[in-house]
């Protein structure tokens, strides 16, 4: 099995995070039903930038990665060339 790049280590700790902060939310949201606490509510507010930004975070690293599997094109000698994992093309 292959090591996760610094790369997929980086998105995994975010989406680790984002996970962490929407049950936050959760929960606060559940006390919030039964009780009001402005500096809980502003809580709340911030956790939802917070996760907007490292999904946008998330999605820019991922455009990082290479396919794991690119697409098979064909040469113009009629040989098969896949793109690798680093995006070098493979014959």
């Amino acid at each position: 099995m292959e090591e996760d790049s610094p790369i997929e280590k980086q998105v995994k700790e975010l989406e680790h995070q984002i996970a962490h902060l929407q049950r936050s939310n959760a929960e606060m949201e559940e006390f919030l039903r039964e009780n009001t606490d402005a500096e809980l509510r502003a809580a709340i507010g911030e956790n939802i930038v917070t996760i907007a930004r490292r999904r946008a975070i998330v999605e820019d690293l991922r455009k990082l990665l290479p396919e794991r599997s690119g697409p098979t094109v064909v040469a113009p000698s009629g040989a098969a060339v896949l793109s690798d994992v680093d995006g070098s093309m493979l014959l």
